[in-house]
């Protein structure tokens, strides 16, 4: 695996790291399925009229093999096993994720994600506690939480989501509250999807162009068993009528293109006219600034998705803080900004007013200091 990993690599100029972080996304795998028996999973093939892009496909091996690791633990450990309880029962669905995103016309909620680093650009935050971060966020007015679990790519793992779950669950009789959790990891499994709920999270991520639409609503299904919920990835028109037809009721829209690597809002722009209004629009990549989070609301989304903005503005103001005095927080500004009713047509030029230094930061975002 690790040779021909290599090879591809040399070929595209990339490290497998970079590979990872291109895509900032999840990967499929077809698995033959059993609630009674462990079975080895099988490399899937995909309904899709496009292949699968080669970065993906990577992915789907690493993953592959993870996956096999966790069915052979759960399997040694018997019936009794958390994750295998969770798959032969019937568990209810809460919604609680769809219900945090959903709100009134032309109020934009944030998924704020928690990443340590990203493949490519290298460092982004030590994070060196996630709950205190994911506090920073409800703070804030976060509507939702992403965390990052995969650990090769983004530094992330399954202990910093349920740190984070903990840490919400601290709110839970407080306004507003607790922040549902989205596992973001290169789902391709249900055992994935098992594993997640055991940890806490609420709901899962699905990558239409890794799956097809089989899988898809195979995964989708399994959700349902499971008792999680799903955000549907897309990123094109194919893909999103996929997501339509395999009754998703969130699904997210990648600004990234999977080929060219390039990030434009022109595709949110494209897809958010055939989205139907029941479903909870989410869009994710490309979002550096509060222009960028407005001019998406007056789109029609529902909710955007920040990671690496978020993370790099709050270390920025642990760097600012001095003995004397906290500083204003920069990733809380961020997404205050985001929600905020502004302008594009009559925004400011720069976004630097809402990170958080100045009074006039504070005066905009509604809030007084002493």
């Amino acid at each position: 695996f690790f040779f021909l990993l290599g090879i591809f690599v040399i070929s595209h100029g990339l490290s497998s790291a970079a590979v990872l972080d291109l895509t900032e996304n999840r990967a499929g795998l077809q698995v033959l399925r059993s609630r009674r028996s462990s079975v080895l999973p099988v490399r899937m093939t995909t309904d899709i009229k496009t292949e699968i892009p080669d970065v993906l496909k990577s992915i789907i091996a690493r993953k592959e093999e993870e996956v096999a690791k966790l069915k052979a633990e759960v399997e040694a450990a018997g019936p009794d096993h958390p994750i295998a309880k969770r798959l032969a029962g019937e568990n209810e669905v809460s919604g609680i994720f769809y219900s945090a995103l959903k709100r009134p016309n032309n109020t934009l909620t944030v998924i704020a994600e928690i990443k340590r680093r990203s493949p490519s650009k290298g460092h982004i935050a030590y994070i060196k506690d996630p709950a205190l971060l994911s506090r920073t966020y409800w703070d804030a007015g976060a509507s939702c939480i992403s965390v990052l679990t995969d650990y090769e790519g983004f530094g992330g793992s399954l202990d910093d989501l349920r740190e984070v779950v903990a840490e919400q669950q601290t709110f839970k009789d407080e306004y507003p509250p607790p922040c549902p959790v989205l596992r973001k990891d290169f789902t391709i499994d249900e055992i994935q999807i098992a594993e997640a709920a055991v940890a806490g999270a609420s709901a899962v991520l699905l990558i239409v162009s890794a799956l097809g639409e089989k899988r898809t609503k195979e995964l989708m299904d399994a959700c349902e068993r499971i008792g999680m919920e799903a955000l549907v990835e897309v990123h094109d028109e194919d893909e999103l009528k996929i997501a339509i037809d395999c009754g998703a009721k969130i699904i997210g829209v990648n600004n990234r293109n999977l080929r060219t690597f390039e990030v434009s809002l022109e595709t949110a722009r494209r897809l958010k006219p055939l989205i139907p209004d029941d479903v909870v629009s989410v869009a994710e990549s490309g979002i550096s600034g509060n222009l960028d989070a407005w001019e998406l609301r007056d789109m029609g989304f529902n909710s955007i998705l920040v990671g690496e903005t978020l993370c790099r503005a709050y270390e920025l103001s642990t760097e600012a803080a001095t003995m004397y005095q906290r500083g204003y927080n920069q990733a809380k500004g961020l997404i205050m900004a985001f929600k905020a009713k502004g302008s594009v047509e009559f925004g400011p030029t720069t976004s630097a007013a809402f990170y958080g230094k100045g009074e006039g930061a504070k005066e905009t975002l509604g809030e007084m200091s002493i």
